[in-house]
């Protein structure tokens, strides 16, 4: 299904806590497969273009534009293997890196 959702980064900040907060939440398992479905979600309909996002409240996925988070973020590095992962609650981002 493809559907627009906003993303409200005006007001963000960047965190170093997000992921070990998710995991104290649901656990090392469910997050890591949270993750790896972010990343399927980008092997299978993204492009070299977009980079997965993993919305902690819902788990849920999306593709968003590198060049629309760049702008909006300011943050110069995404690639292969990398995973957005922002909270609607604390209105806060985390990349993470496959390993």
């Amino acid at each position: 299904m493809r559907k627009s959702i906003p993303l409200d980064l005006d007001n963000y900040s960047i965190s170093n806590e997000l992921w070990s907060t998710f995991i104290n939440q649901i656990g090392i398992s469910k997050a890591r497969l949270a993750i790896k479905q972010s990343l399927d979600l980008q092997y299978m309909q993204g492009n070299k273009y977009t980079l997965p996002v993993l919305i902690l409240e819902t788990c849920g996925s999306a593709l968003v534009r590198i060049e629309t988070l760049r702008s909006l973020t300011g943050l110069p590095s995404f690639g292969q293997g990398m995973v957005l992962i922002y909270s609607t609650k604390y209105n806060s981002l985390q990349l993470l890196r496959e390993s």
